[in-house]
């Protein structure tokens, strides 16, 4: 890939004194590249006033523009003297007349400008079909409900999304409903990843335990015999490329994993540690007909556990299934946490794991508690079209403060 900030240099010369000022929009055939937005976020750096961001070249002409075009001086350009948003007064038109033009601050791309009428006349989208119109509809109801965080973006500090392997367990009954719209949205950009179930589909991959069944108390043996399985899997990898730690979650579960892996930040992988943070209390079964209480993490929010602890863990899986749980429970995620706490591992609890829609979420906890950490790690019981809802309003923040970041 060429030198964005070169091009953008070569094209500007091309054009001698004058070049028009506008952002473009971006081309949707490269946009989840990590080139691609470092191309831009350069373009953003080095030209305060000017985008000329596009897939295939940066230009500067006025086609997509909601501001309208305006004619300075290269020089004027090249030396900008504000930041991007300010507003900035423009002289040297070729009428000498003088201008003020408001450009865009850190805004929420989603939440801010909500006008549905941006496209300028000409254009050729009518603006009925526009993601103007399908935001205004599917996404801008969020704005109102989920945080929208304003402040620095700071990366995990101690682990990488390669060092963590999403564990989904699903069903048959919802191959091409809620995993596809999983597979299709937040996982379509994780490297690793288990879809744990009984039965092969050609669209997914479909990590099979024999035998486990379809109905809901297969989750006890898609998540035990699943483990074991992973576990094998991981042991045939070299120990550089075997992942650190394993995230448990069922496939109506809306994952932000740029969010959640900062949960992990100064925790060892090499020590036994399992972590959530939507939790409650448990009876488990113990030896001779005893039973002792438990904490543990909501497998609808999701949890952590280290592959210190899977190892742990993986010689007590199938006798635990078979002859210490009740075969009449589904509660895989309870069955889990009462095997670990029998194994001496407390729960190491962390914010931001939620076990319900944001909407929902909202109503439950009200603002300020479901405000009070501005990334939150996941939604459960989502839906397949609100999957690609909040998939689509999520990257769009994010972009949002990357994009700040690189002004600041």
């Amino acid at each position: 890939m060429n030198n964005a900030l070169h091009r953008a240099e070569q094209h500007q010369d091309s054009y001698g004194s004058i070049c028009n000022i506008y952002v473009t929009n971006l081309d949707d055939d490269d946009i989840w590249s990590t080139e691609h937005l470092n191309e831009l976020l350069s373009i953003f750096k080095r030209f305060p006033s000017a985008v000329f961001a596009w897939t295939k070249g940066y230009f500067c002409h006025s086609g997509g523009n909601p501001y309208p075009p305006l004619i300075v001086s290269q020089d004027r350009v090249n030396n900008w003297p504000g930041t991007f948003g300010a507003e900035q007064k423009l002289i040297g038109f070729p009428t000498n007349t003088t201008a003020t033009v408001h450009l865009k601050s850190f805004k929420s791309f989603i939440c801010d400008d909500t006008s549905i009428n941006r496209f300028p006349i000409s254009s050729t989208i009518p603006s009925n079909d526009s993601f103007d119109t399908y935001r205004k509809i599917a996404l801008e109801k969020y704005c109102d409900i989920v945080p929208i965080p304003r402040h620095k973006w700071l990366n995990p500090q101690t682990y990488t999304e390669e060092d963590i392997a999403f564990v989904i367990f699903t069903s048959s009954n919802f191959f091409h409903t809620r995993a596809t719209a999983t597979r299709d949205t937040w996982l379509s950009r994780i490297t690793n990843y288990y879809f744990l179930s009984a039965t092969p589909y050609l669209y997914l991959p479909v990590t099979i335990v024999p035998g486990a069944g379809e109905d809901k108390l297969s989750n006890m043996k898609k998540l035990f015999y699943g483990l074991q399985i992973i576990y094998q899997q991981q042991m045939n990898l070299s120990v550089d490329q075997r992942q650190k730690w394993f995230y448990i979650a069922g496939c109506d579960t809306f994952i932000l994993p740029h969010h959640l892996i900062k949960r992990l930040d100064g925790l060892d992988y090499r020590k036994p540690t399992r972590v959530g943070g939507h939790w409650g209390y448990c009876e488990c079964p113990g030896p001779k007909g005893a039973t002792f209480r438990a904490e543990f993490p909501s497998g609808g929010a999701g949890f952590f556990f280290s592959i210190r602890l899977l190892e742990i863990m993986q010689p007590h899986l199938t006798n635990y299934i078979e002859n210490v749980w009740p075969r009449t429970s589904e509660l895989s995620d309870v069955a889990l946490a009462c095997l670990a706490t029998q194994l001496g591992i407390k729960l190491t609890k962390r914010v931001g794991f939620w076990a319900h829609p944001p909407e929902f979420t909202l109503a439950e906890n009200k603002r300020r508690k479901f405000h009070k950490e501005s990334e939150p790690n996941d939604f459960h019981y989502i839906q397949p079209d609100e999957m690609y809802a909040l998939d689509e309003f999520y990257v769009n923040q994010h972009i949002d403060r990357l994009i700040n970041d690189e002004e600041e």
